[in-house]
């Protein structure tokens, strides 16, 4: 069993928030808590932060859920399993929260807050025209019994407010290094609302602490704060976890990745056929590296190789191309029977639904090395749809050249006495047209495939001939040879 530097056993969390779907940036994070606690015997918690309950809702919960377990990342804890530190949902914390503020207000170190949102927001607009930060003034630190007692009876609500020491604060990030943060960055912040739903800062230092995590790894965008979760720390006299920020991913603009680039949520990659190996695959190499420029990297190889040391600083690039480079990779190497049961919805989009399975297996062979995600069906398979191909018009051009249509006169004709139930049998015929005309490669190839396929370029053609048969290639033959003709 591996431990940390502390002598505790390695314990992780990934906590979204359901107000929506999981991003490829949550993903990651997931990804790398998942493999750091499976890499050193560890365990990775599963916490839902679900304190925003106006935006919160169960759909989103499960659909998280939904994704994190597609890409294979499965928790030892969590809402759906329970565990020694249950509950793991926030919402179902609310006491626990509670009993933490009030160790700060007997304490000295936190005071209630009775600033209306109003008030709250016309002190941060002075202080901003002023030029100076817009810290709470700490107002109502200096209340006393009497004032408090009239905010109270007069109805008004009150918050908790921690009183944040005015000090340096410094801590050494796994990824960054040492991080400073100079006195005075941050004013008195609230720990609980007034309706007694606790801050991220703070249910996040209580949950972590009573869940003895022992590495918070998340995005680089949580690293302001920090500041604020020492002081919490502190204030408790209790160790902080190692902290790990993870580089931000941008698009290829080098701007923060969002909606406006596409498809940015797991289940966005999901529904157009993108496989879990290679998400999780591409995943893991935005913002970290194995080394010995290795890239193809299953589950296992993963959990084997990382670590946060070589998780880069610099921001990552979600790249597209290389995504679907990735996925078609994947794509070839997978049994062709799970490709078929994967690919089964998006044939059921197309007019070879009713093909049976065996044939679909043949047109997968024949289609799949051009498929860099599986909602391409459409458009590969679209030649074994229809009666007669659509024509690229550098097709229809080949095929009204002279050498071309006395390839396809011949092939027409010699078919009328052969079989192509096989590629065997497909290849001989080929090759009796090329001995008849005296043509060979391209000038054979390419106005067989034309005629037969609308293209000039595409899958193995003997593949192509037995998939369509006899009487499809015959009518495709004919046709072709009409078009040729045609000025």
């Amino acid at each position: 069993m591996k431990y940390d530097m502390t002598g505790n056993k390695v314990r992780v969390r990934f906590a979204p928030s359901p107000t929506g779907s999981l991003h490829v940036g949550g993903a990651r994070t997931a990804l790398y808590n998942w493999v750091f606690a499976r890499g050193r015997n560890g365990v990775f918690v599963l916490r839902i932060e679900d304190t925003d309950a106006a935006r919160s809702s169960p759909e989103s919960e499960g659909g998280v859920m939904e994704d994190l377990k597609w890409l294979g990342i499965e928790w030892d804890e969590g809402p759906d399993r329970g565990g020694n530190y249950a509950p793991y949902r926030q919402s179902e914390r609310k006491d626990i929260y509670m009993a933490f503020a009030l160790k700060l207000l007997n304490r000295g170190s936190a005071y209630r807050c009775y600033c209306t949102e109003e008030e709250l927001e016309a002190e941060k607009k002075k202080l901003l025209a002023q030029g100076r930060p817009p810290h709470y003034s700490g107002r109502c630190v200096r209340l006393s019994d009497e004032e408090r007692s009239e905010f109270e009876n007069a109805g008004r609500s009150s918050s908790v407010r921690f009183t944040a020491p005015q000090k340096e604060y410094a801590f050494n990030d796994a990824v960054r290094g040492e991080v400073k943060f100079p006195a005075g960055v941050v004013g008195d912040f609230i720990l609980l609302r007034s309706d007694g739903m606790p801050t991220y800062n703070f249910s996040c230092v209580v949950d972590d602490h009573l869940m003895k995590i022992s590495h918070v790894i998340r995005a680089e965008e949580h690293l302001s704060n920090t500041v604020r979760q020492l002081m919490l720390y502190e204030a408790y006299d209790v160790a902080p976890p190692q902290f790990a920020h993870l580089s931000i991913i941008l698009n290829r603009e080098r701007a923060k990745l969002s909606k406006r680039d596409g498809v940015t949520s797991v289940a966005e990659f999901r529904k157009i056929g993108y496989l879990p190996q290679a998400m999780t695959n591409y995943l893991a190499l935005l913002g970290w590296s194995p080394g010995e420029d290795r890239e193809v990297m299953g589950a296992d190889e993963l959990i084997a190789s990382f670590s946060l040391g070589r998780a880069a600083k610099a921001a990552a690039i979600f790249d597209n191309a290389k995504l679907d480079w990735m996925n078609s990779h994947y794509i070839r190497k997978l049994d062709l029977n799970a490709l078929l049961q994967l690919s089964l919805p998006y044939f059921r989009e197309t007019g070879l639904k009713d093909a049976g399975e065996e044939n679909l297996k043949k047109i997968l062979l024949a289609v799949r090395d051009g498929l860099s995600k599986l909602s391409d069906l459409r458009y590969h398979v679209a030649m074994f749809e229809r009666e007669v191909p659509k024509f690229e018009s550098e097709a229809l051009a080949l095929l009204k050249d002279d050498s071309s249509r006395q390839v396809v006169a011949t092939a027409l004709a010699r078919l009328a006495l052969a079989s192509v139930g096989s590629q065997e049998e497909a290849k001989a015929w080929v090759m009796q047209v090329g001995q008849e005309t005296g043509k060979k490669g391209k000038e054979l190839f390419m106005p067989v495939r034309a005629a037969l396929t609308g293209n000039l370029h595409g899958p193995e053609l003997p593949l192509v001939i037995e998939i369509l048969g006899r009487e499809s290639c015959l009518k495709r033959l004919g046709h072709a040879l009409e078009l040729g003709k045609q000025s």
